[in-house]
């Protein structure tokens, strides 16, 4: 039988515990949440305050068991939200967009997602839709991009009101971050050892721009061909960069 989860293991969205207090409970015995509602005393943390963390993490055990995704999408944001990758990765997505510009108004072109095994989108002027995004992202239980809360997210729910699921969502540009690594995804990419096809290698978001643009002039086929190459590219490159940024902050976070 598995062991807990990370997620089980977590106790900094308890109130006033941060990580110094985290570890210190895991250097005192207390593993994970079974052990710490079972326990009078829980590190610093008793009396009156140990029976209120002791309902929250009661709670957080039944929307786990529930699996209340919605509950989960509010328990840890930013650079934290990696401790949800190891629950919620089987049922996961990698998404990015294309846009003619970086303005919130700028039309969306592409939103591509990629489960692990199927590449699925949504292109304009075809089927972009809330309709369509909401089928595309059917069943995902965790949403990954990279600089999604800032970029992709925002823009799809300003253009297509209602699109996203009120589920986790970790945005890699935060745990790059907090792994000591700066830059964009793709300069991440090299230094991780993640490539790319040649013919797509050395595009950019200009790039994409340029492509769409040519697609939508003259119809070109092999334009739109080449945007969805690199599209289907930057989502597919996130599952092994998910992978070896949560190896990693794991290692930091329990070393």
């Amino acid at each position: 039988m598995p062991g807990p989860s990370i997620l089980e293991k977590s106790f900094i969205f308890l109130p006033g515990v941060g990580i110094t207090t985290e570890k210190r409970l895991w250097k005192e015995d207390v593993h994970d949440w079974d052990r710490f509602t079972k326990k009078e005393i829980a590190g610093p943390i008793k009396g009156d305050r140990k029976i209120s963390c002791d309902g929250i993490l009661e709670e957080a055990s039944k929307n786990l068991e529930s699996r209340d995704l919605a509950y989960f999408s509010d328990l840890f944001r930013g650079s934290d939200s990696w401790r949800l990758w190891d629950t919620f990765s089987e049922n996961a997505i990698f998404l990015d967009i294309e846009t003619t510009g970086t303005n919130r108004y700028s039309p969306i072109t592409v939103v591509g997602v990629y489960d692990g095994s199927e590449y699925r989108t949504a292109i304009r002027g075809k089927d972009i839709s809330k309709k369509r995004i909401r089928k595309i992202m059917d069943g995902a239980e965790m949403i990954v991009t990279f600089n999604g809360a800032s970029f992709d997210l925002p823009m799809i729910e300003h253009q297509f009101p209602g699109s996203i699921p009120k589920i986790p969502h970790l945005d890699l540009r935060f745990l790059a971050r907090k792994c000591g690594f700066t830059g964009g995804l793709k300069s991440i990419e090299t230094r991780m050892g993640i490539s790319r096809p040649e013919d797509v290698k050395g595009m950019s978001g200009e790039d994409a721009v340029r492509l769409w643009r040519i697609f939508e002039r003259g119809n070109n086929r092999n334009a739109l061909k080449l945007l969805l190459k690199y599209n289907m590219e930057d989502v597919v490159n996130l599952g092994p960069l998910t992978r070896i940024l949560v190896k990693e902050a794991e290692t930091r976070l329990f070393q």
